[in-house]
């Protein structure tokens, strides 16, 4: 970086008018990651479901920043497509450090930016609350630098706050530089730091190259607190441990996805819904889980998944974008993009994919799958079966191994049992098809025409021997 040496003389003032008070979020995602040994940028590998970035993007997001800016690498400009509406990208040509990044984002502020937040992208157990802390005491009191910390029983590779006899912060030691063998907890940074713009304008071009050859904006730290200040030139702000934890090798994604594990557990074990075993239960941030709920062991719940309270939900059970209404019972089972109403019961062992839609007071059984489906109230569908492309009307009974022949080698087709129909065990419904209203089929059978309401089909292929008169409580299981 180019040298520098004329410091900036303006002060934030707590004197200064409210408007002045302008913040830009900057979030450096430069790096090479090659720790975590992959072609995929760090940033971009999944944690419970979702870029790892997502979450410190979200996080920054409920900050009142007047501009948001993301520094990237050449390789890693793909990023560019989960900025939210407002974000802007910086290139930084060279990886040569944060402090170079930093400097790279500074030219693109605007003019009423007079606040810099510097956050990491690879820190994703960073949350709104730590940086709105840190934004409501720096303006409380107004230092060049604010620094989020937290304090640790073993320093490890973190950077450590370095103070004077009085406790005022001196700098930050790292820790390849460090000889101190501590005894106690120690303060160390958390990447997350809080700039007056005009100061640190001033102050960027002017951080010493490391051995490394890079430029690290720690140094920033010690360079704020040769200046004369008012109050403190630097302050901190201490957050919880995880809040310093970076992701650069699969151990760490690993140890941040447990993180954020037991912090989403924890949260709905608060708001009422009872999770038998937190280690063996998987629930990714976008889930809806109502008060009530029980989750047994062994259950993963995925994507934008709702559950309606009074259900029960596994054990062993894998649930993706998916609504589950109240008082169901989803046992071993899967559900993808499924919908189910009230008091409906799955499996164990069945499997409902996209597209399928089950109404109240449903059951289906053991080994049945589901594909693009509706299913009328009261149906049963026990065991063994599949139903894929289909429609069946109210109080249906679907016999074991009944399938629905929906693929003819080049189309899918689709299969309409009506209200009250028998379909007996073994039945083959080759689509399209249509079974009417209060009709049956015998056991085996293969259906290729459309059987009239009330009629009974027997046989390969079907046909009609009868017809009776649809009775209440004429549904007898299979």
């Amino acid at each position: 970086m180019p040298d520098q040496t004329t410091e900036v003389d303006a002060k934030p003032d707590a004197t200064q008018a409210a408007s002045d008070e302008s913040l830009a979020v900057v979030v450096l995602a430069g790096g090479l990651g090659t720790r975590m040994r992959s072609r995929i940028p760090k940033e971009l590998h999944p944690l419970a479901g979702r870029p790892l970035i997502t979450y410190v993007l979200e996080a920054t997001q409920a900050l009142p920043a007047r501009q948001r800016i993301l520094v990237v690498s050449p390789a890693k400009t793909e990023l560019r497509a989960l900025l939210p509406d407002g974000w802007q990208m910086v290139v930084q040509p060279e990886p040569l450090g944060t402090a170079h990044a930093l400097a790279q984002a500074l030219p693109s502020l605007r003019s009423e930016v007079s606040w810099v937040l510097l956050v990491f992208g690879d820190h994703p157990l960073l949350t709104a609350q730590d940086l709105e802390r840190l934004w409501t005491v720096a303006l409380a009191k107004r230092p060049l630098a604010a620094v989020l910390t937290t304090i640790l029983p073993d320093p490890g590779a973190y950077g450590r706050i370095q103070r004077d006899g009085e406790g005022r912060v001196q700098g930050v030691v790292e820790a390849r530089d460090d000889q101190q063998t501590y005894t106690g907890p120690v303060e160390v940074v958390s990447g997350a730091t809080l700039y007056w713009r005009p100061w640190v304008e001033s102050a960027v071009p002017r951080v010493p190259r490391s051995p490394s050859g890079e430029y690290y904006h720690t140094a920033l730290v010690a360079l704020a607190a040769t200046c004369e200040h008012s109050t403190d030139p630097v302050i901190t702000v201490v957050a919880p441990p995880e809040t310093a934890l970076g992701v650069n090798d699969r151990v760490d994604l690993a140890r941040a996805e447990a993180l954020l594990r037991d912090r989403i557990v924890q949260a709905y074990q608060r708001a009422g819904v009872t999770i038998v075993d937190p280690a063996s239960t998987w629930i990714e941030p976008g889930v809806e889980i109502e008060a009530d709920v029980r989750i047994e062991p062994f259950t993963i719940l995925r994507g934008r998944t709702r559950i309606g309270s009074g259900s029960c939900i596994g054990p062993q059970a894998f649930v993706r974008d998916s609504v589950i209404g109240p008082d169901c019972v989803v046992v071993a089972s899967v559900l993808e993009e499924a919908t189910l109403g009230a008091r409906v019961h799955v499996g164990p062992y069945s499997h409902l994919r996209p597209g399928t839609v089950v109404e109240d007071d449903v059951h289906i059984g053991n080994f049945a799958e589901l594909k693009n489906a509706r299913v009328g109230p009261g149906t049963r569908i026990g065991h063994v079966s599949y139903v894929g492309d289909a429609e069946l009307g109210a109080r249906v009974n679907i016999g074991a191994g009944t399938v629905t022949c929906n693929f003819d080698g080049v189309a899918k087709h689709r299969t309409i049992i009506e209200d009250d129909a028998f379909i007996g065990s073994d039945t083959m419904l080759v689509a399209p098809v249509r079974v009417g209203r209060g009709a049956r089929t015998g056991a085996g059978s293969v259906v290729t025409k459309d059987v009239q309401p009330g009629a009974t089909v027997v046989g390969v292929p079907a046909r009609p021997i009868g017809s009776r008169r649809v009775r209440r409580g004429d549904e007898t299981g299979a």
